[in-house]
């Protein structure tokens, strides 16, 4: 199932076709896209793959909204991909570095980033999003998909300054409105070909500056579902940015930064394309 926030309402993506869960379900399932992932998940998997799917409406003219609108927590991990440690000049961790990303930053597949006024610094990490879909608690490793609804791609947009200011602010470093594009949908992972293989690539203004695949990465999703469980509860409904592999305009000699006017696409397999417009925030 490709699920999607269409015209905020909760929808089916199928081929081009676009179908409201809540109409061809008579009301069973919500309208709301994060109550149907946080309390209805699996019984819209049933229902879409049942095939009573009815009354579609073309894909085109519709506005996608974030798949999961109001996530409870973002969590970010820093370092995930060998690749890009080296670039940032240092070792793989023996444990991943998590960061809080806050859900007010959170905003859709094709809505502009909005660069504040005096802030130079931006940078673009793209990332796979995986979404919680069931309550998950001290779950071990080899249990870890059980309890992921489906993917996203994601964009985790940094202000280098803020988040490398002292005392290390990476939490409000990459929290600025509309840092975290979401989406265009959110894959279930039973619709993947390989849910530990899944390819990601990001360009700026056509050119291709980040190119990897998720089984570069040096802590893979159930494994980050396991360390994450083992201290807090997850719950249906947050989001892990699994990390960016390499490519990021920080790394770079010299730096490159998001500019008024850049185009920020994200692409991840089996799940699509992000394409955001960077615009310069009015002073």
């Amino acid at each position: 199932m490709r699920f999607c926030n269409a015209d905020g309402r909760s929808a089916v993506l199928v081929g081009d076709q676009l179908f409201d869960l809540a109409q061809a379900s008579s009301g069973t399932l919500s309208a709301d896209p994060t109550t149907l992932v946080t309390t209805q998940w699996e019984q819209a998997v049933a229902f879409a793959a049942a095939g009573a799917l009815g009354g579609g409406r073309p894909l085109a003219g519709a506005t996608l909204g974030p798949p999961v609108p109001r996530p409870g927590t973002i969590f970010g991990i820093g370092l995930n991909y060998r690749d890009h440690a080296a670039e940032a000049g240092l070792e793989a961790p023996e444990f991943p570095t998590v960061f809080a990303k806050f859900p007010a930053s959170v905003c859709g597949p094709h809505d502009d980033v909005v660069l504040p006024a005096g802030v130079a610094t931006a940078d673009w990490e793209a990332e796979v999003a995986v979404v919680v879909g069931r309550e998950a608690r001290d779950v071990p490793a080899e249990a870890g998909w059980d309890h992921v609804a489906g993917l996203m791609a994601a964009q985790d947009v940094s202000d280098r300054e803020l988040q490398l200011r002292p005392g290390v602010q990476f939490s409000l470093g990459k929290s600025r409105d509309t840092f975290c594009p979401l989406g265009p949908v959110l894959t279930a992972t039973a619709a993947l070909d390989d849910r530990d293989a899944v390819a990601i690539r990001c360009r700026l203004n056509g050119e291709l500056v980040q190119d990897s695949c998720t089984d570069q990465l040096i802590f893979s999703v159930p494994r980050l579902v396991a360390l994450l469980s083992s201290v807090l509860t997850l719950r249906p409904g947050d989001v892990i940015l699994t990390g960016t592999p390499s490519g990021v305009g920080v790394a770079r000699r010299p730096p490159r930064h998001l500019a008024d006017g850049d185009v920020l696409e994200t692409e991840v397999a089996g799940v699509g394309l992000l394409r955001n417009v960077c615009r310069a925030a009015a002073r």
